[in-house]
């Protein structure tokens, strides 16, 4: 039997402490996470910020990822090698994807591999992966790897995992509301109007519908903020059929108040045409005329309506916006061991999201470097998780890591060192940001800047700050206000909360899946600080 990798031979309790930024001095203490004597995560409940009742718990992140989390990205069979050639490689590029797109899928969903030998490959337009089970890869991220050059215009696109043509919708006419006065975060089930309707396998859509008196409680009304914007739907599959009540298979990551609206649930209809595909090893460079150039390479991969697909291996450098946007309901995805590099562009608003989830749920970013962005770990707004960050470094960025507007729910962000972390009431920035996002967990991260922290929580939800520093070597904490946080004893409690949820779920062998030796041992602040995914 395999040893945990967590040293979790101790028994451990996590002291959180409620403080209010008006009152100094004064705090309570509750438990609300312990390992038990298996060595296992045991959560305890808590109060969401203004309720009296501890009936949540937090909830389970380690779903994402490719496959659910916990299955390695497999490698797949090489059927096409190209050399690099002279000019614009765009058609001959897009003709050896299409080609390996009309191969038969294989018994376990793959086609099969381009790979591109070392050397440079110029891009003048926008490749494109739209079938299951194809991967474009080359030989390497570094200098003297596989290099495509971007020398398009007008904000390019390097590649695109996914297209328009899948297929993702409710079914109206099978709505109804949710019963219960209250569904707490980390609940996997709730009750029905009729249960007739659904069957076990059913994919659906858990749709929070707020009203007014919502918008009120969370301060919102004065920044603008609309209940009909506020309609956001959480994917999920239902497991079991008890009563009334449906299950389902990951735990909800917003709570559901009847007295502010309540929720829906209808069935969906679902394709995603681009299933397990990905691009892996290669270095994207965009060619720029000027350090504020702004008509050139914008972002390296872009995945949308994709589902099980990677993106690892991969550095892009001077691109305007990101190395990896993921949006359009993509869902399971894993970016890991990719870097992005100095980009090119006005130092503004819009601009350097360097690893961004716009939308999307259950998607993994891990193992990731930043050089020179502006939010380099961060999701849009009305993003719903779980997502995660994991063991992720950004370095000299000119703004926060964090969720960055709209309520954006059930984001981890966990060992991710960075030169600030926030998740607040944003108020009237951007466009009306307001609160950035509820059931945020920043676990053991690290801000570069003294009170670099900064974790608020808006009533009717709750944000965590676990053992987040604002500088190594500093027990010190930045500006909290009303978020649980305290500290953890590192040395017999879990490094990684992803990592240790993923174990008690699905056992150590999943977590050696996915991780590198040096993962299973410490933080990887230090090793990526050297790497600069510089390969």
């Amino acid at each position: 039997m395999l040893k945990s990798n967590f040293n979790s031979a101790f028994f451990f309790t996590v002291i959180f402490t409620v403080v209010s930024s008006c009152v100094q001095g004064q705090s309570t203490a509750s438990k609300v996470l312990k390992l038990n004597q298996k060595g296992q995560l045991s959560l305890v409940n808590y109060a969401n910020s203004g309720d009296a009742n501890s009936v949540n718990v937090i909830p389970d992140f380690s779903h994402a990822g490719y496959k659910g989390g916990g299955v390695s990205i497999p490698t797949v069979s090489t059927k096409i090698i190209l050399e690099p050639e002279k000019g614009d490689q765009t058609k001959r590029l897009q003709d050896a994807i299409i080609q390996i797109s009309n191969l038969p899928l294989d018994e376990n969903g793959f086609r099969g591999k381009i790979l591109l030998k070392k050397g440079e490959y110029e891009i003048k337009g926008k490749l494109t992966i739209a079938a299951s089970g194809v991967v474009l890869a080359g030989e390497g991220q570094g200098k003297d790897g596989t290099v495509l050059v971007a020398t398009g215009k007008n904000k390019q696109i390097l590649i695109g995992i996914g297209t328009d043509a899948s297929i993702v919708e409710q079914i109206d006419q099978t709505r109804q509301r949710i019963t219960d006065d209250f569904v707490p975060t980390g609940s996997v089930s709730f009750a029905v109007e009729r249960i007739s309707d659904f069957a076990v396998g059913d994919t659906i859509f858990i749709r929070k519908e707020p009203n007014d008196a919502w918008i009120k409680a969370i301060g919102m009304s004065k920044y603008g903020w609309k209940p009909e914007s506020y309609r956001i739907d959480h994917e999920r599959i239902v497991t079991a059929i008890k009563g009334n009540q449906l299950e389902v298979n990951i735990p909800l990551v917003d709570p559901i108040y009847k007295s502010y609206g309540g929720a829906s649930v209808a069935k969906a209809r679902i394709n995603r045409v681009t299933k397990q595909s990905g691009v892996e090893y290669v270095r994207m460079v965009s060619r720029y005329t000027s350090p504020n150039d702004e008509n050139h390479g914008w972002e390296a991969v872009k995945i949308a309506n994709s589902e099980h697909c990677w993106v690892r291996g991969v550095t892009a450098q001077y691109f305007g916006q990101s190395c990896v946007t993921i949006l359009k309901n993509a869902v399971f995805n894993t970016v890991e061991d990719c870097a992005m590099l100095d980009p090119v562009s006005q130092n503004s608003g819009g601009r350097r999201y360097s690893f961004n989830i716009v939308s999307g749920s259950f998607n993994l970013i891990q193992r990731c470097y930043t050089r020179s962005g502006r939010h380099d770990f961060v999701t849009g707004g009305r993003v719903t998780g779980p997502n995660v960050f994991l063991d992720c470094y950004s370095t000299n960025a000119s703004v926060d890591t964090g969720p960055h507007q709209r309520w954006a729910t059930g984001i981890l962000f966990d060992n991710v060192y960075s030169n600030t972390i926030k998740v607040i009431n944003a108020k009237q920035n951007g466009t009306g940001h307001g609160w950035t996002g509820a059931q945020v967990m920043l676990w053991n991260c690290v801000s570069q800047k003294p009170n670099g922290v900064v974790a608020e929580v808006p009533p009717t939800a709750m944000n965590w700050n676990i053992t987040t520093r604002h500088s190594i070597g500093s027990s010190g904490i930045g500006k909290v206000l009303d978020a649980i946080f305290g500290g953890i004893d590192t040395k017999s409690g879990p490094r990684s909360l992803y990592l240790k949820q993923l174990e008690d779920r699905l056992g150590v062998e999943a977590v050696e899946n996915i991780t590198i030796p040096e993962q299973r041992k410490s933080n990887l602040f230090n090793y990526l600080s050297r790497w600069q995914g510089e390969s």
